[in-house]
């Protein structure tokens, strides 16, 4: 059975979204077709980007063709204006790293109580887990939302939302949102760049 099925379906509370987030192996992406001659294609609509937000759920990612590289495990993210606190747990719930990222490194805390701190943390994080990804990008691309300040190519889907976003070298896939509107968040997406693949499957999330 796909990892990914036994993930409760998204549900919408309030202003609250309960999302869970899955970073799973992508086994390949689907292809968003091409408009037709004469066809316009739809243009993307301004959304929003929250400051502050904890997503939490599970997290898997690979290098193609390398068995031995990669995780797959639960993960916590509190994303605020200042810093991310990011934690990885193991498939059966226990903590296996936690990092506090700000734009000057990492605060990085392993299961024994032992503290590293690392200046690249990105560069930690593919040493600890096996593979790297874009983790400074993903507090914007986890709610569908361009980092600001860089180049990017998008195609929106039918309401405006990204469908499939490009920043970075990374190739980042919405194959679904919580709701049909404009400004519902990200439920499932794909993220790939060179042999590096990662599915998410965003299921709890809650802003202030």
């Amino acid at each position: 059975m796909d990892a990914l099925a036994a993930v409760a379906r998204p549900r919408v509370s309030g202003g609250s979204f309960l999302l869970g987030i899955v970073f799973v192996v992508a086994g390949g992406c689907s292809t968003v077709p091409s408009s037709s001659p004469g066809e316009t294609s739809p243009k993307l609509a301004p959304r929003p980007l929250a400051t502050s937000f904890t997503a939490t759920g599970r997290v898997a990612a690979r290098v193609t063709g390398n068995s031995t590289r990669g995780f797959s495990g639960g993960f916590t993210w509190a994303h605020g204006a200042d810093a991310d606190t990011i934690e990885l747990l193991t498939p059966l719930g226990q903590i296996a790293a936690r990092m506090r990222v700000t734009p000057g490194g990492a605060e990085v805390e392993t299961p024994d109580g032992r503290k590293t701190v690392a200046d690249d943390p990105e560069r930690f994080f593919s040493e600890v887990v096996g593979v790297g990804l874009p983790l400074a990008a993903l507090a914007n691309w986890m709610q569908a939302v361009p980092l600001s300040g860089t180049p990017f190519r998008a195609e929106a889907d039918a309401v405006g939302r990204p469908a499939i976003l490009w920043q970075n070298g990374w190739q980042i896939q919405y194959t679904e949102y919580a709701d049909t509107t404009v400004s519902a968040r990200p439920t499932r997406m794909q993220l790939s760049q060179g042999d590096v693949e990662a599915r998410m499957i965003i299921a709890e999330w809650s802003s202030p």
